[in-house]
């Protein structure tokens, strides 16, 4: 799993600028500032959260997809991911799966353009610690 503690290292990003009270306020109150509190310290009885509009409100405080939401708490709550990806190329996906086929095209060819050629030429595996 790539990355499996997004939804905890998400909240503790936004717990460095927003106090406790201000995240429960920004996800319209789904969840308590203790609740993000107890998150923040990777307290492992903390429950996921499950209902849709709980999901809709983190998604809110997270400036991301309830899709994404999901797959964060089901990756770290329950251990299942979808697929190995950055964090970053997951809170992405949604958007350019919603693209129009042409800007699709437009975005994957900056994306190639950008990205560093991927070559077996001169790699080795890394050796054990």
């Amino acid at each position: 799993m790539a990355d499996r503690y997004a939804f905890t290292d998400r909240v503790r990003t936004i717990n460095r600028y927003k106090t406790l009270a201000e995240m429960e306020e920004g996800c319209d109150r789904v969840r308590k500032a203790s609740w993000w509190g107890r998150v923040a310290r990777f307290d492992e009885s903390t429950q996921p959260p499950f209902y849709d509009v709980e999901i809709a409100g983190i998604a809110k405080l997270f400036n991301t997809t309830q899709e994404q939401v999901r797959a964060m708490i089901t990756e770290e709550w329950f251990g299942v991911a979808p697929a190995k990806a950055s964090s970053r190329v997951k809170r992405m996906a949604p958007q350019i799966d919603s693209l129009r086929e042409n800007d699709f095209a437009l975005v994957e060819s900056i994306l190639n353009r950008l990205a560093p050629q991927q070559s077996t030429e001169g790699w080795e595996p890394r050796s054990a610690p």
